[in-house]
Parts: C-alpha cells; structure tokens; sequence
C-alpha cells in the first residue's frame, strides 16, 4: 500500500474500515460524526501514507490514533459550538 498499490489500499479498508467505525461511534454516540471520522482516517492515509513509520508501530495502531486525534479535534470545536436559537 505504501508503494501507491490500489488492491493493498482495498484490502486494508476492507479489514480496518469496520473497526475504525465502531471506535468512532462508541466514542461519539454519532453515526454521522463515526462516518466522517472514517472517512478522514483513509483519505489522510492515502494522502500522507509516508508519515506512517513501520518502526514506531501497526498500521492498525496508526489509524486508530489518527481516528483518536480526528475524534478528539472534532468533539473539541463542536463542544465550543452555542446555539445562537433564542428558543
């Protein structure tokens, strides 16, 4: 996957996608935060698959601290989100 291999992408979405989604969704309670979140995590991936280092960890680990970092920034900007409804 890392030497740009389109079958290699699919098979690790096909594995991790799942997992990734769950994380997310017991963490928000959000099936519409849960599907952004994963979809965050495998664009990123494929974007910036270099920054991933075999050295320090899984891929499996990476992508679950990169869902935990997205989880973590989005519950952060919405949770300074005030309704401006005067109802």
């Amino acid at each position: 996957m890392l030497s740009g291999d389109a079958k290699a992408f699919e098979a690790l979405y096909d594995r991790r996608q799942g997992g990734i989604y769950r994380y997310a969704l017991r963490m928000t309670g959000s099936p519409e935060i849960a599907e952004d979140v994963t979809q965050e995590v495998f664009l990123s991936l494929m974007r910036d698959h270099s920054d991933y280092q075999e050295a320090r960890g899984t891929v499996k680990s990476y992508l679950y601290g990169m869902a935990r970092h997205r989880l973590l920034r989005r519950l952060e900007r919405d949770r300074t989100l005030v309704s401006l409804d005067s109802s």
